[in-house]
C-alpha cells in the first residue's frame, strides 16, 4: 500500500523497504503502516502550511532522510514497535502553556535547504553539508557588525520579540523553541520561566504600544536585565543557522537566478531577506527583484535603500552589490 505515489515534499515509498524520509518499512504491520502514514501525512501538512504562509504554492523543497528532523536515527522510526515511536515522537513535538497544541517540531525546517541532492554532499557521518554553508557562515559573522549579537531577549522598534543577531522570536512558537539558559546558574530555562518572560514583554507591550503601527526608541541594551533569560554562543549559531537555511530556498523562488548571481550579491540579498522577511521583500522591493533577476547591477543600486536600518548597513549592502 501506499506505493507509486509522491507526496509534494518529495515522499515516495515505491514499495522498497526503506522510503525516501529513510524509515525501514520492512517490519511494519498494516497497523503500523496505517499509522506511520498518518503521521507522516500530518508532519508534511504542518511543513507546507508553513511554507505557504510564506507565499510558496508549489515546487516545495524536496525532503530526504531529515523529514523528521533528525537523519541518524529518524526520531526513533524503524523495524518494530512503531506505534510507540509515534507516540514518542509526537510527545517531543512543543507542547506548552505558551503553544497548547501540538504541532510539527521544525528542526527539518534546519536542514531544509540540504535535502536538494543538486544542492548537496554527505559525508560519512551522513551529515549534509548544503553548497551554502561559505555564505551562510560570512553572514553570521558580517551581520554581527551590524546586528550586534544580544544574548538576551530584546524588542526591536516594531515592538517584535528578537534575540541574537536579529532572529524574530515574536510568537509563541518561535520563543518556546530557543534553548534558553538562566543567568547565574547556567541551567537550561523550564516552560515556566518561558513562559513568565514571555508574559513580561506581552504585558510591557500592552502597557507601552499605542496602536499597531507604533514604534518605540528603546535600545536593545535597555531590555538585558528585562528577565533572566539568555542563550549561548552555540545557540546564537544555530538560530541564525536555522533562519538563513530557512530563507535560502524563499529567495531562489522569488529571485530565479540567485545561483548565477556573484557571490557578494547573494549575500547581499540573503540579508535583505533576512532583515525584511520574504513578504515585506516580495511586496516592497519588486523593482529590485525585477533587477535582480535580469542581474542588473545599476538596477538593484537605485532599489536596494532599506527604510528604519542604519546607513552603515545600507552602504554595506551597496558595497556588495558593486561586486
Amino acid at each position: 500500500m501506499f506505493t507509486d505515489y509522491k507526496s509534494p515534499l518529495g515522499y515516495v515509498a515505491d514499495g522498497k523497504k526503506i522510503d525516501t524520509y529513510g524509515v525501514d518499512h520492512s517490519g511494519f504491520s498494516t497497523k503500523d503502516e496505517i499509522e506511520y502514514q498518518m503521521a507522516r501525512q500530518k508532519r508534511e501538512n504542518s511543513l507546507i502550511k508553513g511554507y505557504n504562509n510564506q507565499g510558496i504554492t508549489k515546487d516545495y523543497p524536496q525532503y530526504g532522510t531529515n523529514f523528521w528532523g533528525k537523519a541518524d536515527n529518524n526520531y526513533g522510526f524503524g523495524n518494530s514497535n512503531i506505534a510507540d515511536n509515534i507516540k514518542n515522537k509526537q510527545n517531543q513535538d512543543i507542547s506548552s502553556a505558551l503553544y497548547p497544541n501540538q504541532i510539527g517540531n521544525d528542526a527539518a525546517s534546519y536542514k531544509l535547504a540540504q535535502n536538494n541532492q543538486a544542492n548537496t554532499v554527505s559525508d560519512a557521518n551522513g551529515q549534509t553539508l548544503t553548497k551554502y554553508q561559505k555564505l551562510i557562515d560570512k553572514h553570521y559573522n558580517d551581520i554581527y557588525k551590524n546586528e550586534g549579537n544580544p544574548d538576551y531577549v530584546y524588542l526591536d522598534p516594531k515592538y517584535i520579540r528578537t534575540i541574537g543577531r536579529g532572529t524574530n522570536i515574536n510568537n509563541p512558537n518561535a520563543f518556546n523553541q530557543v534553548n534558553y539558559k538562566i543567568k547565574n546558574t547556567n541551567d537550561f530555562a523550564s516552560e515556566k520561566e518561558k513562559q513568565d518572560c514571555y508574559d513580561k514583554f506581552e504585558d510591557w507591550i500592552k502597557n507601552n504600544k499605542r496602536h499597531s503601527k507604533d514604534k518605540h526608541n528603546f535600545k536593545a541594551n535597555y531590555f538585558e536585565d528585562f528577565c533572566n533569560l539568555y542563550i549561548d554562543p552555540n545557540e546564537a549559531k544555530r538560530l541564525h543557522n536555522e533562519h538563513v537555511v530557512k530563507d535560502i530556498p524563499v529567495i531562489k523562488n522569488i529571485i530565479k537566478n540567485y545561483d548565477e548571481l556573484s557571490y557578494e550579491k547573494q549575500l547581499a540579498i540573503l540579508d535583505m531577506v533576512y532583515n525584511l522577511g520574504a513578504t515585506e521583500f516580495k511586496n516592497q522591493f519588486t523593482k529590485f527583484i525585477e533587477a535582480a533577476n535580469a542581474n542588473s547591477e545599476e538596477g538593484m543600486l537605485k532599489e536596494y535603500h532599506r527604510k528604519g536600518i542604519s546607513e552603515d548597513r545600507n552602504k554595506w549592502t551597496a558595497d556588495l552589490l558593486k561586486k
